[in-house]
């Protein structure tokens, strides 16, 4: 009787040293911050550097103050510059803070079973850029370069206000419909309610398209047939009310080298056409001012770990507070 309570209890403590560490458990322990790269520069004068490494200083005070890893390790990063074109204009230099959410994992090759190591790569992060607008395509606040390959820029949905910001909208971005499925969460803030993009209008996409059609003609001469069927369809569409001409232009992802038709906005597939506001700008300010922010949050679902601290840098990342930096 003796020895089969001594092995009930040598059976229950190696359960116990097993559960050691799970997801869970993981989460309970004290987590820790981690510099990573810092300052990766192109196209930055030194007196501009200066100051935008004050501003993601300020960043990144402001969420290590306000929250405290647990289960994990935050490594973040600077990114600083821009690749430009002859007579290009900007108003001011894209740069960058990110934070990727690095899980303690369950150390399998010890016999230990407390043991734990850092993960090496993650599906979440969070990013929080001055001066540049990630979409279908990005947008700097810079004109378009004149050799663009569209003449536009694209977004997926409207930005809608919540919470003192714009809501970008979300998107999954990997492992649809699985169970660590992940999405994207975007938010712009901005002066006031004024953006540094404007819709363009049917006719100015129409337009746009016409004279890339035109130009595929002259390049392929061979093509000219099957270009000018749809040249013939944007001139029937530009015989349309001048009010029509004046709507936003939703069209569809696979339709930008012929056009077919715009659709109904949120129709799967289709974007937002849109070009830089370079009038929302404030006049006089350095390169190193921030005029824009965008936050963007990337969360595989399903673990403790990620949930838990993408939750926690929410509440952290003040948007007032960044508004409050914009032109300064």
């Amino acid at each position: 009787m003796k020895m089969k309570a001594t092995l009930v209890i040598l059976l229950l403590s190696a359960y116990a040293s097993a559960q050691d560490c799970t997801r869970e458990q993981l989460l309970q322990k004290p987590g820790a911050w981690k510099a990573g790269v810092q300052g990766s520069v192109n196209n930055v004068n030194t007196t501009d550097l200066s100051k935008e490494k004050g501003v993601n200083a300020t960043i990144h005070k402001m969420v290590s103050t306000n929250y405290k890893p647990t289960g994990c390790q935050v490594l973040y990063t600077t990114v600083y510059g821009k690749y430009t074109n002859p007579g290009q204009i900007w108003k001011a230099d894209p740069y960058y803070y990110s934070m990727y959410i690095l899980r303690y994992l369950c150390d399998p090759s010890s016999a230990d079973k407390s043991k734990y190591y850092v993960d090496i790569s993650t599906p979440t992060t969070v990013s929080i850029a001055a001066n540049a607008i990630f979409s279908l395509n990005t947008l700097y606040a810079s004109d378009i370069p004149n050799d663009d390959m569209r003449g536009y820029l694209k977004l997926r949905t409207r930005p809608v206000k919540k919470d003192g910001a714009y809501f970008m909208g979300e998107e999954v971005v990997g492992d649809h419909g699985r169970p660590g499925e992940i999405k994207e969460y975007r938010w712009l803030i901005t002066y006031n309610d004024t953006f540094p993009f404007y819709y363009l209008s049917q006719k100015e996409y129409l337009l746009i398209q016409k004279n890339r059609l035109e130009k595929n003609i002259r390049n392929s001469p061979s093509e000219k047939k099957y270009y000018e069927q749809f040249i013939s369809n944007i001139d029937e569409y530009l015989k349309s009310s001048e009010e029509k001409l004046k709507q936003p232009a939703i069209c569809m992802w696979n339709d930008e080298e012929r056009f077919e038709k715009f659709v109904e906005e949120g129709t799967k597939g289709s974007f937002i056409a849109i070009k830089p506001n370079l009038s929302y700008y404030r006049k006089n300010l350095p390169l190193s001012a921030p005029q824009f922010f965008t936050v963007v949050y990337k969360i595989s679902s399903g673990d403790p770990v990620f949930e838990e601290n993408i939750s926690n840098i929410q509440k952290a990342v003040d948007f007032a507070a960044l508004r409050n930096m914009l032109g300064k």
